[in-house]
């Protein structure tokens, strides 16, 4: 029996604008409706099937709607777009010293970790007065409640732990080390 190797994608993929947003978006042209993943606007196959670009594959499709994107932000703003998290950024404030007429900075993310690690800890007090143990995605929907950032949760467990703080305990679970 022969083995069957790794096919490559042929099939037809529509590259258009969204007529709504004009973000650029693929679809195949057996589709039916595509919805733009942006504003939602339905865009029916058919209808628009000459106003884009035909290529073959997935791969190329994909490549293609990225290119369109970068060439359509540098029309729009001038350069490529730097997209960044807001946990890829540290705060400082310029604190000027009274007496001296110094001038210095600081950094507040110390001062924002530790109310951070507060409201960690004040949330695993609610949590552990209605339960023993419990599964980290408790912890995940008890974050969002908190305003904590999923990106710092697990850096707050991990804390937790090392601390003694926090025990894991098997399947994933947690307690409150009394």
């Amino acid at each position: 029996m022969e083995e069957e190797g790794w096919k490559k994608d042929e099939k037809p993929y529509l590259i258009f604008t969204c007529s709504k947003c004009k973000q650029y978006l693929c679809v195949k042209t057996l589709q039916k409706t595509k919805k733009c993943l942006r504003c939602g606007r339905q865009h029916k196959v058919s209808s628009i099937i000459n106003s884009g670009e035909i290529v073959k594959g997935m791969t190329k499709a994909v490549e293609m709607v990225k290119t369109r994107q970068n060439e359509l932000a540098i029309k729009e703003l001038g350069n490529i777009p730097e997209l960044r998290t807001a946990d890829d950024y540290v705060v400082r404030s310029r604190k000027i010293g009274r007496e001296y007429g110094e001038i210095f900075e600081t950094n507040t993310t110390d001062e924002n970790d530790d109310k951070l690690a507060h409201k960690f800890r004040k949330m695993i007090d609610e949590i552990s007065e209605s339960y023993d143990k419990f599964p980290f995605y408790v912890l995940e929907i008890m974050a969002e409640n908190y305003a904590i950032p999923s990106s710092e949760l697990r850096f707050l467990v991990k804390n937790s732990l090392k601390e003694g703080f926090l025990i894991r305990l098997k399947k994933n679970s947690y307690r409150i080390n009394v």
